[in-house]
């Protein structure tokens, strides 16, 4: 890269020489890096900096700063994370789909609430795993990435589990994005949460039902599965308000009721 002409690059781009140099200062010579004064300007937060695609790079290590979405190269299909270790997606159409499904998500909610949503579903299906609740696309992602037997060998990478968790939780981002789904998971009432389970186990978890006792994320006894999904404690259950007991009848002498009296009839004269 540093040996391509930035006018070249300029030309192919469109964009200005000096945008082009903040942009990428790898491709800049140390006397061009000299006169950008870029030593102490703001860099992005951790986890926005991801290695460019090897072959958009042309072999070249580049590093390139990203939204939180931008995590597969469509051109060569690869995935793109913090690390040079870019695994190949021809075979995962479910993994391109996700993508598809996570830029849909972003126009429909916007770029901040996907971008939370997606970042606790992460953490979410990692616990899932973790608690041995398998996902068998996970597991037949994990397949296609090492081959058959890849849970016996140490030789598959953190870049293939995080794609391989990527559809579950671009799926479960769904929910957590949705300001309607939110609002059954939240509410106050147990049918807004079976809702949300049904819609968990049928777009997200298959399986979340068979979760273990032990698990902090499995359904238990008088707690709800879709509270274990999310991590949200469970609202608080409102007593329903007792009736009124029917009020006594005034007496109107202490001892009791008032007595009948019966009023003679008086034969005529």
């Amino acid at each position: 890269m540093r040996n391509c002409s930035r006018l070249r690059l300029t030309a192919i781009t469109g964009m200005p020489r000096r945008s082009l140099a903040y942009a990428m200062p790898q491709i800049c010579i140390p006397a061009e890096l000299a006169g950008l004064q870029i030593a102490s300007r703001p860099r992005a937060r951790d986890g926005w900096s991801f290695a460019a695609c090897r072959p958009c790079a042309d072999g070249q290590p580049v590093t390139r700063w990203a939204l939180h979405d931008e995590v597969i190269c469509r051109r060569h299909r690869r995935w793109i994370s913090t690390d040079h270790e870019q695994p190949d997606l021809t075979a995962q159409p479910e993994i391109l789909h996700a993508h598809r499904r996570h830029r849909r998500l972003i126009r429909r909610h916007g770029r901040d609430p996907v971008m939370r949503a997606l970042r606790d579903a992460r953490r979410i299906c990692i616990g899932w795993r973790l608690d041995e609740l398998r996902d068998p696309g996970f597991s037949r992602r994990m397949e296609i990435f090492c081959g058959p037997g890849w849970q016996d060998r140490d030789d598959w990478t953190a870049q293939t589990s995080d794609a391989a968790t990527y559809p579950q939780s671009v799926a479960l981002a769904r929910l957590l994005a949705s300001s309607y789904w939110r609002a059954r998971i939240l509410g106050n009432h147990w049918a807004g949460h079976d809702e949300f389970t049904a819609e968990l186990r049928r777009t997200v978890a298959p399986r979340l039902h068979l979760g273990l006792p032990a698990s902090p994320l499995a359904p238990r006894p008088g707690r709800p599965a879709a509270r274990m999904a999310t991590g949200y404690p469970p609202p608080p259950v409102r007593a329903a308000p007792a009736r009124p007991s029917p009020e006594p009848a005034r007496n109107h002498r202490a001892g009791g009721h008032r007595p009948n009296r019966r009023r003679s009839r008086r034969s005529p004269a």
